[in-house]
């Protein structure tokens, strides 16, 4: 349970370093959430997670083979995961002295919520908003280099624990969306600013911090597998 717990904790610190960087998911539960209110943060993670799932099964199906070994594939993972997650510290640490989460709900609030009637928590709009959760996803060019490079290098670590491994890296990850979606919708929403500035910078901060050093990781891991062999 230690080891499962230890691969959703950093599934999830990694799920909210991405996701506190507004992306197109981000804006969309922020725009949804300027109709529908806090519910549309659960509504775009259900249709992120589906987009999730599909992709940490074919990973963890594609991917067992390789674990446990040597192979070239997996320290060219290790690698360019590492490289990524290090190119993520920089630029999350780069646009923290600028970073206002304030602006920008302030913006899409004023932008979005007179475009809808608001407050429609149908099924349907439950499923409008899914559907662009997974569009919005797949569609990201930032999200599927993510999911070959990071991604696919904490889906192979988790399988040393066996199949629960991809479900923990699942769960956390679609947590720290959850989270994070409802509460940016919760704000669009309601109108209120419960995260200021120096809030939020301290948090992509602290991302910044940790990437940096989980993108050190991976590319030593890389560089002694090369090394050994």
């Amino acid at each position: 349970m230690g080891e499962w717990l230890a691969v959703a904790a950093v599934a999830f610190g990694v799920g909210l370093s991405g996701a506190l960087s507004p992306g197109p998911l981000t804006i969309l539960a922020m725009r949804e959430g300027a109709r529908r209110g806090w519910v549309a943060g659960p509504f775009a993670t259900a249709g992120h997670a589906v987009a999730e799932g599909v992709t940490i099964v074919l990973l963890a199906l594609g991917l067992s083979r390789y674990v446990g070994s040597d192979s070239l594939t997996t320290t060219g993972i290790s690698l360019v995961g590492g490289l990524v997650l290090l190119w993520m510290a920089w630029t999350t640490a780069r646009s923290v002295p600028t970073a206002s989460l304030a602006k920008r709900v302030a913006q899409v609030a004023a932008d979005d919520a007179p475009s809808a009637p608001r407050r429609d928590r149908s099924f349907g709009a439950f499923r409008a908003v899914a559907l662009l959760g997974i569009a919005v996803s797949v569609a990201n060019p930032y999200w599927l280099i993510w999911w070959a490079t990071v991604g696919t290098k904490l889906t192979v670590d988790s399988l040393h624990i066996g199949w629960s491994g991809p479900l923990a890296v699942f769960l956390g990850h679609i947590v720290s969306d959850l989270l994070w979606l409802t509460f940016v919708a919760t704000l669009v929403g309601s109108g209120s600013r419960w995260l200021g500035d120096r809030a939020y910078r301290g948090l992509l901060g602290a991302c910044a911090a940790f990437l940096l050093v989980l993108g050190v990781l991976f590319v030593a891991s890389g560089a002694r597998s090369v090394l050994g062999g």
